[in-house]
């Protein structure tokens, strides 16, 4: 954190504020208050219920009133789910509230407890002191259509990944039972394959039925568009000589078809998450301005709003480059020193994953960031690696969204980007 940004959150906060410490959990909540001094006012707690609300608040407005302060600001970690819920109430009676990084509250507890104690009162002592000194987040709940469009993303990034592990638990299954099938399918979760595997994976047993009587059987529960009979052909030729197991064929079998039938599931679950996910981000007004870039896909446009939020929150692009974690880094000790300055990697990693992705494919498809690139690694000056110029051109990438949607302006490719 910079000092100019520290001093103007402290000047930020009026004379006399009381600071308010709250752990977070899944029950019950512990609250500590502090004065300015860093003296401690009070220490109870709440449930996480309608109920242990009413009483929070009411015990803020008593201890506001005790003090004659003229305002109070709450603190806690981004715990779990727990926060959102509190954060919701906070708002919504115009109680301002601040997120405290978990990873800061740890070390600042450690410094301040050499024996490296820890319980809640201590957690909840340590947020009230961090809110005190000004190192908070800027973090907010999102509304409305960011808040759809977060949850969408997030749902369709989990489905992919519950994707993902299915088709590798079916190869996974289908190699004991028939390890040579790779032969025959380069993709063994292709549809042609899957209508296989179903009910013929183990090589053993396949060996023992005719080629049409197996080819039969596999068309009768076939669920895709086009059979490759030749494929299935070819696995019925490498059947004969496999070396797959011969015991336990059944319940392998079973678990076979269990998961495709969880992957397909998964599959038409997709299906209709990016329906939704399309059809919200296609009217939010930043959308044509972002789909405008060439090269940078619906789903990744989607993915990069849905982390940046409104950004009419944002009154700079370094803060947007500081939530993606790819702003350069110092790392210098006294005469020591080292040349290179990679990327903070401490922001959200979903959105340096696509804004990454994003730039792979621009440097394909679009001259400017081709050249940029290229230029980037043959300087004479500070020449980058590739990886180091990507990074720089993830950077530009976000300068140019962001001018995009800020000025309401479409993208092209001889854009100069202001900030």
């Amino acid at each position: 954190m910079s000092q100019s940004t520290l001093s103007k959150r402290l000047a930020s906060v009026k004379p006399g504020t009381l600071y308010v410490g709250v752990d977070l959990a899944l029950d019950r909540h512990v609250v500590v208050a502090l004065d300015e001094r860093a003296r401690r006012l009070t220490r109870f707690r709440f449930d996480n219920d309608r109920e242990g609300y009413k009483y929070f608040r009411r015990r803020l407005r008593k201890l506001k009133a005790k003090h004659q302060a003229p305002a109070v600001l709450v603190g806690m970690e981004p715990t779990n789910y727990y926060w959102k819920l509190l954060a919701a109430d906070l708002e919504q009676h115009q109680i301002s509230y601040r997120l405290v990084n978990p990873f800061t509250v740890k070390k600042h507890r450690e410094a301040n407890q050499l024996d490296r104690s820890k319980d809640d009162r201590r957690d909840a002592f340590t947020i009230a002191e961090l809110l005190r000194t000004g190192k908070y987040t800027e973090t907010r709940l999102l509304h409305d259509a960011y808040a759809e469009l977060r949850q969408l993303v997030t749902l369709h990034e989990r489905l992919r990944r519950d994707i993902r592990r299915q088709k590798t638990l079916v190869v996974s299954l289908a190699g004991q039972l028939f390890p040579e099938l790779r032969y025959a399918f380069k993709n063994l979760t292709c549809q042609t394959a899957l209508g296989m595997l179903r009910g013929h994976a183990s090589a053993h047993q396949l060996s023992q039925f005719a080629l049409s009587e197996f080819i039969a059987q596999v068309r009768a529960t076939y669920r895709g568009r086009r059979l490759y009979v030749s494929k299935l052909r070819e696995a019925h030729a490498l059947a004969s000589t496999s070396v797959g197991l011969k015991d336990g064929v059944q319940a392998l079998q079973l678990a076979i078809r269990q998961h495709i039938d969880t992957l397909e599931h998964l599959q038409m679950q997709l299906e209709e998450t990016r329906e939704a996910l399309t059809t919200l981000f296609l009217t939010m007004p930043q959308a044509q301005y972002l789909l405008s870039v060439h090269g940078l896909g619906l789903f990744t446009a989607a993915t990069i709003l849905s982390e940046i939020g409104d950004p009419s929150h944002y009154s700079r692009i370094n803060q947007m480059i500081k939530l993606a974690g790819t702003q350069p880094v110092p790392n210098a000790s006294g005469r020591k020193s080292s040349s290179k300055t990679p990327m903070s990697h401490k922001g959200r990693p979903r959105l340096r994953t696509a804004l990454y992705f994003a730039v792979m494919r621009l440097v394909r498809l679009d001259d400017s960031f081709a050249l940029e690139y290229r230029r980037l690694q043959t300087r004479s000056k500070n020449p980058l690696c590739k990886m180091q110029a990507l990074g720089v051109l993830m950077n530009k990438l976000l300068r140019i969204l962001w001018t995009l949607m800020r000025k309401q302006t479409f993208y092209v490719p001889s854009f100069q980007y202001t900030t």
